[in-house]
């Protein structure tokens, strides 16, 4: 493999591996649950009914997104969508890590809160990490486990936005005969 290819392979290996990072890079006074993402990234969730949701609720409803959002710690509205009719739990949804106006979010806290027909709001906490060092720092938070019986967020990361340092890689290159 040539030199740009090696190049093109470790940059989309090293961009994947920060996406998928879970550092624990977080201000002091963090929650004690969350998942980190890399600003490179969207993050892409959907709502998980357990089995054992019905027994433990004495219920036979099964919940439907009516919407979400994402909020600040502090319960600050960043972004929302309503649908105009409830969608089903294997519906996957992707946040752009965007504000209502389009305007990407700073790195924080923040929560992505689903709304439900029946099981109220299931929420989970995201760090967006730094744009230039998602990874900077050594150690693990804790996974977080969902309470037995509960609805909870299945996050991962999704669609790649691209470079938010900055960055530019160009390419280039050129072909032919030499003769004028």
């Amino acid at each position: 493999m040539n030199r740009v290819g090696w190049l093109v392979a470790f940059l989309v290996f090293g961009s994947g591996m920060a996406a998928f990072g879970d550092c624990g890079c977080a201000p002091a006074g963090n929650p004690s649950c969350y998942s980190t993402f890399s600003p490179g990234w969207t993050v892409e969730f959907t709502l998980k009914v357990p089995v054992d949701y019905f027994a433990a609720h004495a219920t036979t409803e099964t919940p439907f997104v009516t919407g979400w959002r994402v909020e600040t710690l502090d319960g600050a509205l960043v972004h929302r969508v309503i649908f105009g009719f409830p969608l089903g739990t294997v519906t996957r949804f992707e946040w752009r890590l965007s504000d209502d106006v389009g305007a990407r979010v700073a790195a924080g806290f923040y929560r992505i809160v689903v709304e439900t027909t029946s099981a109220g709001d299931i929420a989970s906490t995201v760090l967006v990490a730094s744009c230039c060092n998602p990874c900077g720092c050594t150690g693990r938070i804790p996974a977080c486990r969902p309470a037995c019986g509960e609805a909870y967020l299945i996050l991962r990361p999704g669609e790649y936005l691209g470079c938010c340092c900055g960055c530019v890689f160009s390419l280039f290159g050129s072909s032919g005969t030499g003769a004028p």
